[in-house]
C-alpha cells in the first residue's frame, strides 16, 4: 500500500485483507468535550480509524456465569492481533509522512478515570461502527458488543463515514438484569451522554478485579453473551 495513494476504500480493503471484521473512519475536527478524552493533546490528529475484529460465538456463549480461561486466551489473542494490525498500518501512515499515533486495543492511561487517552468506542461511534449499549459497551451493527477495538489516529486527509448519535437498545434490559455488580443504570445511551449516566466503571472494576484472579484478566463478558445483538 505503500507505493499507492491513500484513500479510505483503499486502506479498509488492506485491514480487512489484514484480519480486521471492521473498520470506520471518523472526522476528528470538529471534536468537542463529548468524546470524553483531552481535546488539546488530539488537535493535531484529524481522523481517527477504528478497527474491530469479531470475538468467537462459541468462546462468548459458553459465558454462564462468569468468564472462562477460553475466554481470557482468546481476549489475549484477539487484543494482539488488533495491535499488529494497527502497527502495520501505522507503519504505512508514518512512511507516507502523515503524524500518527496507535492506541492499543487494551490499554487504560488514566487510572483515576478508569479510561483511555482516547477511547476506543468514541473513535468506533465517531466512524459509525455502532452505539453505546446500556452497558456501556460498543454495540456494532455486524457483531453486537462481541466486537474487540484498536484505535489509529493519524492527520491523513481521508473521507470520514457518518457519525452514529442515538442508541438502537430500545426496551431491552438483559446486560442490565445480568450484570453481576449491578453496575448498569439502565439508561438508554444518545451522543454525548456521560458514561456515569449509564455505567458505574468503579463497581464494574471491582467485580473484574474478582475475575482475574480466576483467569488471570480483568474480564467478565456476561453483559457481551446476554446481548441480543451479538
Amino acid at each position: 500500500m505503500v507505493t499507492e495513494k491513500l484513500t479510505s476504500k483503499k486502506i479498509k480493503a488492506f485491514l480487512l485483507a489484514n484480519g480486521a471484521s471492521i473498520v470506520g473512519i471518523a472526522n476528528l475536527e470538529n471534536i468537542d468535550e463529548k468524546i470524553g478524552c483531552d481535546i488539546e493533546e488530539f488537535q493535531k490528529y484529524t481522523r481517527a480509524i477504528s478497527i474491530g475484529i469479531g470475538l468467537s460465538d462459541e468462546i462468548i456463549n459458553g459465558i454462564i456465569s462468569g468468564p472462562t480461561m477460553v475466554y481470557a486466551d482468546h481476549y489475549r489473542e484477539i487484543n494482539s492481533k488488533l495491535d499488529e494490525i494497527a502497527g502495520n498500518l501505522a507503519r504505512e501512515l508514518i512512511e507516507k509522512g502523515f503524524e500518527t499515533l496507535v492506541i492499543p486495543a487494551s490499554k487504560r492511561y488514566d487510572q483515576t478515570k478508569l479510561a483511555a487517552i482516547f477511547p476506543h468506542k468514541t473513535a468506533a461511534i465517531l466512524s459509525g461502527l455502532g452505539w453505546i449499549g446500556k452497558s456501556a459497551l460498543l454495540i456494532s451493527f455486524e457483531h453486537g458488543p462481541r466486537i474487540r477495538l484498536v484505535t489509529v489516529l493519524t492527520n491523513a486527509d481521508l473521507e470520514a463515514d457518518t457519525l452514529q448519535k442515538i442508541s438502537q437498545c430500545g426496551d431491552c434490559t438483559n446486560c442490565v438484569d445480568a450484570c453481576p455488580p449491578k453496575a448498569i443504570t439502565g439508561k438508554l445511551w444518545t451522543y454525548g451522554m456521560a458514561r456515569e449516566e449509564i455505567f458505574n466503571a468503579y463497581k464494574c472494576l471491582d467485580h473484574l478485579k474478582i475475575q482475574k484472579k480466576r483467569v488471570g484478566e480483568t474480564i467478565c463478558g456476561i453483559c457481551i453473551a446476554v446481548c441480543p445483538y451479538g
